[in-house]
């Protein structure tokens, strides 16, 4: 079989459901070549270098630009991405195109239409994002992670797969002892994505002294960065029972070991649900045409969260909710089971057979 070739993945949300589809299809088709494609940004790089998958650079920008100059830059810099991509094309000769949202697969599925490879479309939120909108009428397959007319690209198959998470995560197991923490206690988890959230870690840091207040809490804090150190004074000089710590790599003993979460409402949702774990989501508000809402607020439906808005966010806020979780056992059973109820183990296993059927149906 010709080789598969995935486009994009800049962010941990578009990345690994490819990396996940991936997987999957070396199980189902062993030998297949697998190779990824995008911008040059570290963690794609990073993550294929582990599997020992190539990366190939394609330079590319996003496709809406409201500056009239970074409008002109970025269509000579897809373009130029075209161009780039095109060269992998003749020398690659892929069976199928995977891309699995983000701008950066924009250029790549122009050069593969123009040398008539098929195309197939990741959409991993409730809200289709620009680029799948755009290049749904050139694909040749979608998967999608949410039902509904609003998650759907205009492809001439579309199948609700739900979004891939990685096959790894089902392996992990509880282990408080890995994060200095007691399993006799209500274990909170908070994750604003690996760059973190602001408004959510400050939050967190003002409640700190409420939080500590919740007798048998304790949580684990994923900060990001650049908020690492003020989370950190926060937590120690209230008391407050908790490991802080700017990166979670490998993330799933934390989502293993955790009893609720705090957390952003991107594609990841997915991997919050398969751990079965209530949330309080707090999605982030510049989101492309509000997809984490539309994503958090599926989940409220469905009895899996609290959404609380970005603006609506205070310390006040935030201790109440997490106060409810700890102290209500049955509310936290309820909303678990839920949020299994939404979560789709097999969802890369599903993307993976639509792509090999893709695949096969164009060669």
């Amino acid at each position: 079989m010709k080789p598969f070739l995935f486009a994009g993945g800049k962010t941990g949300g578009h990345l690994y459901p490819g990396l996940a589809v991936a997987e999957q299809l070396r199980e189902l088709e062993p030998g297949a070549e697998i190779a990824f494609c995008g911008a040059g940004f570290d963690l794609p790089k990073r993550e294929c270098d582990k599997r020992g998958w190539p990366y190939h650079e394609v330079p590319a920008a996003p496709i809406y630009q409201a500056n009239p100059l970074q409008l002109i830059a970025g269509v000579f810099m897809n373009l130029n991405g075209t161009a780039r991509a095109a060269e992998l094309m003749r020398w690659m000769r892929p069976g199928l195109v995977v891309c699995c949202g983000g701008y950066e697969g924009f250029p790549v599925a122009l050069a593969a239409r123009g040398h008539g490879v098929p195309i197939m479309l990741l959409e991993q939120n409730a809200v289709c994002g620009l680029t799948n909108r755009v290049l749904g009428p050139l694909s040749a397959a979608a998967a999608v992670a949410f039902p509904g007319r609003r998650a759907r690209p205009a492809s001439p198959r579309v199948r609700v797969t739900g979004n891939p998470v990685r096959a790894d995560l089902a392996s992990y197991s509880p282990d408080h002892a890995a994060f200095g923490l007691d399993p006799g206690r209500v274990t909170g988890l908070v994750l604003g994505g690996s760059a973190g959230a602001r408004s959510v870690n400050r939050a967190v840091a003002q409640a700190a002294g409420r939080l500590a207040a919740i007798g048998g809490l304790q949580m684990i804090i994923q900060t990001g960065g650049d908020d690492r150190d003020a989370v950190r004074r926060a937590v120690e000089e209230s008391g407050l029972r908790a490991f802080v710590t700017a990166y979670l790599d490998p993330i799933g003993p934390a989502l293993a070991t955790g009893d609720f979460v705090v957390a952003r409402a991107g594609g990841s949702v997915f991997e919050l649900a398969l751990f079965g774990l209530p949330a309080v989501l707090v999605p982030y508000p510049y989101a492309a045409a509000d997809h984490q809402t539309a994503n958090a607020l599926s989940f409220e439906r469905a009895g899996a969260a609290v959404v609380i808005g970005d603006r609506e966010l205070t310390a006040e806020r935030l201790a109440q909710e997490v106060e409810r979780l700890v102290t209500d056992d049955a509310l936290r059973r309820r909303m678990s089971a839920a949020a299994k109820g939404l979560g789709r183990p097999d969802a890369a296993r599903r993307a993976a057979e639509l792509a090999l059927d893709t695949a096969r149906r164009f060669r």
